[in-house]
C-alpha cells in the first residue's frame, strides 16, 4: 500500500513540474521576439505597443464571436424556427435538460410544417423514451414555427398544451 501511495505521489510530482516547464517556457519575455513600435496618440504622448496588444484584440474578437453566437440561439428561439433540424435539436435539448433520466428519441419524423391548434403552425415531433427497453412513446410534441414555443399534446384529453 505504501508502495502504490508513493507512485502516486511521484508521478503527482512529475506532472506538476512538467506543467511547471512548459508553463515557464512561454511565459519568457525576451527582448528579441518582442516587435516594439512606438506609437503617438492624438494629444502627442508617445506610447510603446507590443505584440501583446493583438493577443487581447483577439481575445476581445473570440468574446464578441461567443456574444453574437448566444445573441442568434437566442433570436432562434424567440422568433422561431425556419428549419426541422433547428427546432428538433431545441426541443431534445429543452427535454434532456428538463428529464435528465430520460434518452430521447424521434420517431415517425415528418419535417413538414403542420397545423397543430388555431391556425399555428409548427414542427411535429413523436418523442419517445429510450432509455429503457420498453421504448414507449414519452409524447407527441410541437415546435411554433413563428415563436418557438413548444407544445404538448395531453393523452387524455387530447388538447395541446404549452410544454414548460
Amino acid at each position: 500500500m505504501k508502495k502504490t501511495i508513493w507512485t502516486l505521489c511521484m508521478m503527482c510530482v512529475f506532472a506538476l513540474g512538467i506543467s511547471f516547464v512548459f508553463t515557464g517556457c512561454g511565459n519568457q519575455n525576451r527582448n528579441d521576439t518582442t516587435d516594439m513600435t512606438t506609437e503617438e496618440n492624438a494629444a502627442g504622448n508617445v506610447s510603446s505597443a507590443t505584440e501583446d496588444d493583438s493577443l487581447a484584440d483577439d481575445v476581445g474578437e473570440a468574446a464578441d464571436d461567443l456574444a453574437d453566437g448566444a445573441e442568434d440561439a437566442v433570436d432562434d428561439v424567440a422568433n422561431g424556427f425556419d428549419s426541422y433540424d433547428d427546432a428538433h435539436d431545441y426541443l431534445l435539448n429543452k427535454l434532456s435538460t428538463d428529464n435528465s433520466d430520460g434518452q430521447y428519441e424521434v420517431r415517425n419524423e415528418k419535417k413538414d410544417v403542420t397545423e397543430y391548434k388555431d391556425g399555428a403552425k409548427g414542427y411535429h415531433f413523436e418523442i419517445y423514451d429510450t432509455s429503457d427497453s420498453s421504448g414507449k412513446k414519452f409524447g407527441d410534441f410541437y415546435v411554433d414555427k413563428e415563436n418557438g414555443k413548444i407544445y404538448k399534446k395531453d393523452t387524455k384529453t387530447k388538447k395541446i398544451e404549452e410544454y414548460k
